[in-house]
């Protein structure tokens, strides 16, 4: 036992190094710390690591946030362009149906007062076509009534009207005719009780009785064509006062008439539109100079700042309509020219640029909807090399802004430039075939 003690003792002082059990204790104690310490590290740790994981998740959650309110954001820029573009056509609009007034109410109120005239011109004359009616009536009547008269015409039974003096002449005979006739017919009636009694002999009283029904007869006639003319010259006047009525609404209905007629003439371009501009030609003139103004942007860059297009509405000539012509401004003159006077080469381009400057107007038109497809149809062998390189640049512009553009053209030039291309070759047997070189996108 004691031996084996020692053996033990022994490979305890071994394992101690010779240190004493004070120091192994001191040891023992800084490791006992160290491994609290390593615990409490290993802890610490797995915390960490914890809230590690839990940032990390955070961090995916809010990429997955920041990614979303990206897509919002372009949809909102994206929809702001459109409401932009929007609002701004609607403001042309605007302006365009205001034309010339201050507002497009007040247009409108021109407008309804030029159709309420138009419509009371309308009525005026088919007032007018009735009283004319009236009147050719009226005029029927009174040649059917003098044809049954004793007068040749109006004139004459006109002329036949007594004056009131006259007419009161005879009303005062008349009455004094009727005084004698009732005294002579109580005279006659006096010496018909005065003969009661006489011999029954018979009294020739026939031409009395002629003489007296003959006066009757006259008188009544004298009446009734008294009467007559009466009646005929008072329709006769009041059929002259809705004569003048009538025609002095026509005059004013035909003079709002004139003013209409004017007014639609000026807008189909006929005189007094001394321009021969209607009024599509003169809202296309004005696309026109939005498209002219697109179009400089991209006509300067293609010739060094020398051309400028600028529409024109000068009259042209021979009478032909105008209002949608473009001049050239040559930056090198100072002085403004026909576009006829440029070469095939500045021709192209000035038709490209207007061809880019429509696609632009167009885009803006649509509500921000891009144009991505382009094609230009020929026009390149016209060009030289310089021209030719300039054309190309721009074409590769416009591609590098996500178009795509495609050309139509047989220079050879051409194919060296053109990573992708679509040959058409014809064939010994008649039909062409269509061979691609490429699957590239131009």
């Amino acid at each position: 036992a004691a031996k084996a003690a020692r053996e033990r003792h022994a490979e305890a002082a071994a394992r101690a190094g010779g240190q004493t059990a004070e120091v192994l204790r001191a040891q023992l104690a800084a490791a006992t710390e160290e491994l609290a310490d390593a615990e409490r590290a290993v802890a610490r740790r797995d915390a960490l690591a914890a809230r590690h994981a839990e940032l990390a998740a955070l961090d995916a959650e809010a990429e997955t946030s920041r990614t979303g309110l990206v897509d919002l954001l372009v949809a909102a820029r994206t929809r702001i362009a459109a409401l932009t573009a929007t609002v701004d056509a609607a403001r042309q609009a605007v302006d365009a149906a205001r034309g010339e007034f201050a507002s497009v109410a007040e247009r409108v109120a021109h407008v309804t007062a030029l159709r309420d005239a138009a419509r009371a011109a309308a009525d005026a004359r088919a007032d007018a076509e009735r009283a004319e009616t009236r009147a050719t009536q009226a005029r029927a009547d009174a040649d059917r009534r003098i044809a049954a008269s004793d007068f040749a015409d109006a004139a004459e039974a006109t002329a036949a009207l007594l004056k009131p003096a006259d007419t009161d002449a005879l009303a005062e005979r008349i009455s004094s005719y009727d005084t004698q006739l009732a005294a002579t017919r109580a005279r006659v009636l006096e010496l018909e009780l005065e003969l009661a009694g006489s011999p029954a002999v018979p009294v020739d009283t026939a031409a009395s009785r002629a003489a007296l029904d003959a006066a009757d007869a006259v008188r009544t006639t004298a009446l009734r064509a008294e009467s007559d003319a009466h009646t005929v010259v008072e329709r006769l006047r009041d059929l002259a006062l809705q004569i003048d009525d009538a025609y002095a609404g026509v005059a004013a209905r035909a003079a709002d008439a004139a003013a209409i007629a004017r007014l639609a003439d000026t807008v189909a371009g006929r005189a007094p539109n001394t321009m021969k501009m209607d009024l599509e030609t003169f809202v296309l003139a004005a696309e026109l100079e939005e498209i002219v103004a697109a179009a400089n942007l991209r006509l300067g860059d293609m010739s060094s700042g020398r051309y400028r297009l600028q529409h024109t509405d000068a009259r042209a000539a021979r009478g032909a309509a105008s209002g949608l012509g473009l001049e050239i401004m040559d930056a090198f003159t100072g002085q403004a020219r026909p576009a006829q006077s440029l070469s095939g080469g500045e021709t192209f381009l000035a038709s490209l640029a207007l061809a880019l400057g429509l696609a632009e107007v167009v885009t803006a038109r649509a509500g921000g909807v891009r144009l991505d497809t382009l094609f230009v149809d020929e026009g390149f062998g016209s060009l030289d090399e310089e021209t030719l390189d300039l054309a190309m640049r721009t074409l590769d512009e416009l591609r590098q802004g996500g178009r795509m553009v495609g050309v139509i053209s047989h220079v050879g030039a051409m194919k060296e430039q053109l990573p992708a291309q679509l040959a058409v070759v014809a064939t010994p047997q008649g039909p062409s075939v269509i061979r691609q070189d490429d699957v590239a996108r131009v």
